[in-house]
């Protein structure tokens, strides 16, 4: 399997132990209405990782990160791809990186809440960046 394939799958699997955990009842949507579900299901959050980071081979990582330097969190995205612990970053920065439309469109088309998604997306990237980022530096292109 590829490297971000061994990624999603660790990623994926503590997204999945969240989704067990007991949640409240939502009241039943109208039948004709379509309703977000919440958070993203295991195949929406290896689709959009996928999407993100430009395939198995996390292509897109180098771009990745300039957006999030380019929305001034380099000190952040720097402790992801340096060794140590990583700083978190929250889903109005994850919406601002990637742009609240963007992120909205992305929600809607898998049916899933816009906030939920860039809750998930604010957790789970730090943790990929530092994955492919096993040295402590970018991989060359």
């Amino acid at each position: 399997m590829d490297i971000l394939g061994e990624i999603l799958k660790s990623v994926l699997e503590g997204a999945a132990q969240q989704q067990q955990q007991p949640q409240q009842r939502a009241p039943q949507p109208q039948p004709q209405q379509r309703q977000p579900q919440g958070m993203p299901s295991a195949n929406d959050l290896q689709d959009i990782f996928t999407q993100i980071f430009g395939g198995g081979g996390a292509q897109n990582l180098p771009d990745v990160v300039k957006k999030f330097e380019d929305k001034g969190l380099r000190e952040q995205v720097d402790s992801w791809v340096r060794t140590g612990p990583n700083k978190p970053v929250d889903r109005r920065q994850i919406e601002d990186v990637f742009g609240r439309n963007h992120i909205d469109e992305i929600a809607r088309g898998r049916n899933i809440d816009r906030e939920q998604l860039a809750e998930v997306l604010s957790k789970y990237i730090p943790m990929i960046v530092d994955e492919l980022t096993p040295g402590g530096q970018l991989p060359r292109r």
